[in-house]
């Protein structure tokens, strides 16, 4: 990747395997070509196991959270091979039931309201265009990648982006007028054990 202008970035594929970017086997897939398949389309699991992380004892590594979510009907593969998910309704009911949390569905929503309810032990899952990664993006979609919103002050909407660049994945920070750009108005509240 390069900077081509302070709004805008350029990829470049090179000649490069993508497989040997990553130590896939760590995250337990079974082949380089099962990452692959998977890696994009895995951001709300990735959310899950940031809060199992922060919140929990739990380490798990992404391709031991995705067979019990495919099992619960969180994804679902299509004979074709298309992916649909994260499907909210199975995920809430397999992480409040398998880790406790609570789960509240959030739809219709714009971020201004959701963001209240954000606080420590409570954040928001939040679909939101997976261009927020570039802010400088002119008329975004809304939706198709999940982000992990925890923490909003003064105005600015701070969250862990798992599909971020390295200088914005852990924590990103956006004014939340522009976050609302990106914003799908919907997601999940997440609240920790009690």
């Amino acid at each position: 990747m390069r900077r081509a202008a302070a709004s805008r970035l350029d990829v470049f594929l090179r000649h490069t395997d993508p497989s040997h970017l990553h130590d896939w086997a760590s995250d337990g897939y079974h082949s380089a070509e099962e990452y692959l398949f998977w890696s994009r389309k895995v951001c709300g699991l990735a959310c899950l196991q940031s809060l199992l992380h922060g919140w929990t004892d739990v380490r798990l590594p992404m391709r031991d959270l995705l067979a019990p979510a495919l099992d619960r009907g969180c994804y679902v593969v299509e004979p074709r091979g298309k992916v649909r998910g994260l499907i909210y309704r199975p995920f809430m009911a397999w992480v409040s039931s398998q880790f406790g949390f609570t789960c509240q569905l959030v739809e219709n929503t714009p971020i201004q309201a959701s963001a209240r309810a954000v606080r420590p032990g409570r954040v928001l899952i939040a679909s939101v265009s997976p261009e927020i990664r570039d802010p400088g993006t002119c008329e975004p979609r809304r939706g198709g990648h999940l982000v992990l919103v925890h923490a909003v002050q003064g105005g600015e909407v701070r969250f862990h982006d798992p599909s971020g660049y390295s200088h914005n994945a852990d924590s990103a920070s956006l004014p939340m007028h522009v976050f609302e750009r990106f914003h799908a108005g919907r997601g999940i509240l997440v609240g920790a054990t009690s």
